[in-house]
């Protein structure tokens, strides 16, 4: 604290400078910045180091729970000549709080500036302290704004949108002061429109300008004018925030970060993020793996009653939670930036937390497996396990980190994910499964890690930079993904010729293989639009196909789950007709 020097602005604010340069703002309390934020509401950072993205999203993480945006904790606030917002041009941007289509408003905005534009240039950033608008307007105005709520809309085109309805006068929800919530409207490209409630003898029009004059007055304005490594801190509840038009495009870059509000760690805190890093959100696609082999493999209804089966399987969904956690552990800080909340889950729960989770659920694990084994009579589980155990820590953890091996990085992932957990439920739906079922989990397996692949490869940039050696790093953006393709259409016919086969070998009748039909026609949508994406990729540069594959990789969830469902559809069709 000795090298910092702390000096008041006006009408608010505090600039904190280091005297001697290079300055790392992580070693400051995040309690003391805290105070500053409470008391000052916006603070200046000057002479403090650059932090590259990940170790700037693992700062912000210390400060609050990043807002996670679909194109990850960083928003990079620069000119885009393809822009389809007005926060990605050089034009003005109105007065706003951040958050308020998204469902969750942030505490505290982060911002670093990489490239300041010059001071002709203008570009600064504007705020607008609210708390002092309200305590300088008369009682008549505080009325009247009491009866003001507000409808915003706007097109989600970008990483928000919708519809919300807003009180003009809200309350902070960490000190409990009143605040004032207000957007101008937008007349730019992804327009936001306003339809205000509760007006009391004067128009629309009368009050939109009368909010601008008192948004913009000198009292409670404040523009900042940016200096690279400038680094800003705002309170986003109590703080309007805008951006001036400028000249120059290519030399304004600001990165930011959204933090949301981080109340003490309670119970109900907690149990999310031990559901966060168990990845709830796989256990739709998951589902399946267990289900396909529990239909193909069943011999008898009365198997369904036997405990040594559901015993099992409990002891197989504790395996997949142990992969997934070492996972989130291990690639704590890479996924600071694009996978915010799984290394915020990590951050509160603690890494010591997270390590006592996974050994307990090992050791439930393999003590569920023994008296699964043993009550069926398949004491061959044990071990089995246990190496499958040993290969699924090994995917992120040395001394073999499979996920930066290249080609062994696909086969690990297809065996912990697919075929082992396949193979498994099956020995304990009905003992060893005959070598076409073998062959049904192989193909299934690997027509997913097809798909898997285009997630994998939305990380390329990342992941090459960090010095991981995936698949997707190993063959080349490229070459990777029409291998990716390859994989889907292949073993997509492998999968639906095997499974008519096993329909075959127990005389389903003819209306049973509607099922295949069914799952036909999901595999041919699939194929056509992935087609359509590594068609986008043609011609570009990796880094220009790394952005379009993540602009499509929300249909990488949607697909797995259309390629799981439709084989069980047709794994149910034959359990119905060989079964019930």
């Amino acid at each position: 604290m000795n090298d910092l020097e702390l000096t008041l602005q006006e009408p608010f604010g505090i600039v904190i400078t280091c005297k001697h340069g290079g300055g790392d703002l992580s070693s400051i309390d995040p309690s003391q910045i805290y105070a500053w934020i409470r008391e000052h509401k916006l603070l200046v950072f000057r002479g403090f180091k650059t932090m590259p993205k990940q170790e700037f999203a693992l700062f912000g993480q210390r400060l609050g729970e990043p807002l996670q945006w679909p194109f990850g904790a960083i928003n990079d606030l620069k000119v885009k000549p393809d822009a389809e917002n007005y926060i990605f041009t050089d034009h003005a941007v109105p007065m706003h709080w951040d958050g308020a289509f998204a469902g969750k408003i942030p505490h505290i905005i982060l911002f670093q500036c990489i490239v300041a534009p010059q001071k002709a240039n203008m570009g600064g950033t504007t705020f607008c302290n609210t708390a002092s608008m309200l305590a300088h307007a008369g009682s008549a105005l505080l009325e009247a704004w009491g009866q003001v709520a507000i409808t915003y809309r706007t097109e989600k085109i970008v990483h928000y949108g919708g519809k919300i309805t807003q009180r003009l006068i809200d309350q902070h929800p960490v000190d409990g002061t009143p605040v004032l919530r207000y957007a101008e409207p937008v007349e730019d490209l992804n327009p936001v429109t306003l339809e205000i409630q509760g007006l009391q003898g004067i128009s629309q029009a009368d009050f939109v300008a009368q909010m601008r004059q008192q948004i913009y007055d000198p009292a409670h304005l404040y523009t900042h004018r940016w200096e690279d490594g400038d680094i800003v801190m705002a309170d986003n509840h109590c703080l309007l925030h805008g951006r001036e038009a400028f000249g120059n495009p290519s030399e304004r870059y600001i990165q930011r970060i959204n933090l949301l509000h981080r109340p003490p760690l309670s119970l109900q805190r907690r149990l999310k993020h031990w559901l966060t890093i168990r990845r709830k959100e796989f256990f739709v696609a998951e589902l399946p793996i267990f289900l396909i082999p529990l239909c193909l493999c069943l011999q008898d209804v009365s198997n369904l009653l036997q405990p040594a089966l559901w015993i099992g399987l409990l002891a197989l969904v504790m395996l997949f939670n142990i992969g997934d956690m070492i996972n989130c552990l291990k690639d704590y800080e890479l996924d600071a930036i694009y996978k915010s909340h799984l290394s915020n889950a990590v951050y509160e729960l603690g890494k010591r937390n997270v390590k006592l989770q996974m050994l307990v659920s090992g050791i439930l694990a393999m003590v569920l497996t023994a008296i699964s084994a043993w009550w069926s009579d398949r004491l061959y589980l044990i071990p089995v396990t246990i190496v499958g155990l040993l290969i699924g820590m090994q995917y992120s953890a040395p001394p073999f980190k499979f996920k930066s091996q290249g080609l062994w990085q696909l086969l690990c992932l297809w065996g912990i994910i697919f075929w082992g957990p396949m193979a498994y439920t099956a020995v304990v739906v009905s003992g060893l499964p005959s070598p076409l079922m073998l062959g049904i989990f192989a193909a299934f397996g690997f027509l997913q890690m097809g798909i898997i692949m285009l997630n994998t490869a939305e990380d390329f940039p990342e992941d090459k930079a960090a010095g991981l050696r995936t698949i997707i790093v190993f063959l080349g953006l490229h070459r990777a993904m029409h291998i990716a393709i390859a994989l889907v259409i292949g073993f997509g016919i492998i999968l639906q010729a095997l499974l008519v086969w096993r329909m075959l070998e127990i005389g389903v009748p003819p209306i049973g293989f509607l099922g295949i039909g069914i799952l036909a026609l999901s595999w041919m949508l699939i194929c056509w639009e992935y087609w359509q994406v590594i068609a986008l990729m043609q011609g570009k540069s990796e880094d220009e196909a790394a952005k379009v594959l993540k602009k499509n990789g929300m249909k990488v969830p949607r697909w797995l789950k259309i390629s799981a469902y439709a084989t069980l559809g047709v794994s149910i069709l034959i359990v119905i007709t060989s079964v019930v």
